[in-house]
């Protein structure tokens, strides 16, 4: 569950469905994690990349977004199908602004989903380094 469920939880009091928090913080989330990661973080992603390419129809559709197989993450990919797929991918999509940022990361540090994460978050100032990755994604 990690960073994007506890991250996803504290975005509920600011109005965002249950269903749009994980299309708006896993791919920063998968992102954060891979920079910060170690090898078998890496690994774990790197099947992911690899399930997306391989199917032929999400291939031909993070083709037609741009992304190439070589240099695209698995958060380029997740978030390339969120967009794919219409629904909102960035922080400003569900109109959550950088005013924000420092109290969700302060209850996001509380939430019992937050020491899941692969990568553990010890500090608030992690946790604002991934809103501030999805404050204006796009992909």
């Amino acid at each position: 569950m990690g960073a994007s469920h506890g991250i996803g939880h504290q975005l509920g009091p600011l109005g965002v469905g249950h269903g749009e928090t994980s299309c708006v913080m896993l791919p920063s989330v998968l992102k954060w994690n891979y920079l910060h990661g170690n090898q078998d973080v890496k690994n774990a992603q790197q099947k992911v990349v690899e399930v997306f390419w391989e199917d032929e129809i999400i291939a031909s559709m993070l083709g037609g977004r741009g992304l190439i197989r070589d240099t695209a993450d698995a958060g380029d990919l997740v978030g390339a199908l969120v967009s794919e797929l219409g629904l909102p991918r960035s922080l400003k999509d569900v109109g959550v602004g950088r005013d924000k940022l420092d109290i969700l990361a302060e209850n996001s540090m509380k939430d019992r989903c937050l020491p899941t994460n692969p990568i553990p978050l010890k500090d608030k100032s992690q946790v604002l380094e991934i809103l501030g990755m999805a404050i204006d994604s796009e992909t």
